[in-house]
């Protein structure tokens, strides 16, 4: 996978009628991707550091990397087709071999496992340059909910 150069962090998680919006981005530029509301409920704790009440599927398979000393290289945001972003994570495990696995991964999921094992997430230079800006609807979110 060519390697992306663009840092994005998640900036906020906004609830909508039909699920929620995560607004990611830099100092440069801002966009949404839409989710269901039940994993914008999960990634809005994660970004927020608040555990769940009872471990979830994706706390299982983040425990199975942590215990097979499974290190997570690289989540990478890589196309965006129709409002789809499409994701990659690079992970490897060495012992006394170093495997290194490229796997494709549901972009909500890319987020979540960026928040939790603390990693840095990016997107693919030409995507991001793509993808519209929604900085101005961002700051206006903040504005109204800082009143």
């Amino acid at each position: 996978m060519k390697i992306a150069k663009t840092a994005i962090t998640l900036k906020r998680v906004v609830t909508t009628p039909s699920g929620a919006g995560l607004f990611l981005g830099n100092d440069r530029k801002t966009f949404v991707i839409y989710v269901d509301l039940l994993m914008g409920e999960q990634i809005n704790l994660a970004l927020k550091k608040q555990a769940q009440p009872r471990p979830l599927t994706f706390d299982f398979f983040r425990y199975v990397l942590q215990s097979f000393e499974i290190s997570v290289e690289t989540i990478v945001i890589y196309r965006a087709e129709n409002g789809v972003f499409y994701s990659r994570v690079v992970m490897s495990q060495q012992d006394a071999l170093q495997r290194v696995a490229e796997m494709d991964i549901r972009t909500s999921d890319a987020i979540l496992l960026s928040l939790t094992m603390n990693k840095p997430l990016f997107i693919a230079d030409n995507v991001f340059e793509k993808v519209p800006d929604a900085t101005d609807i961002l700051n206006n979110f903040n504005r109204l909910t800082a009143q």
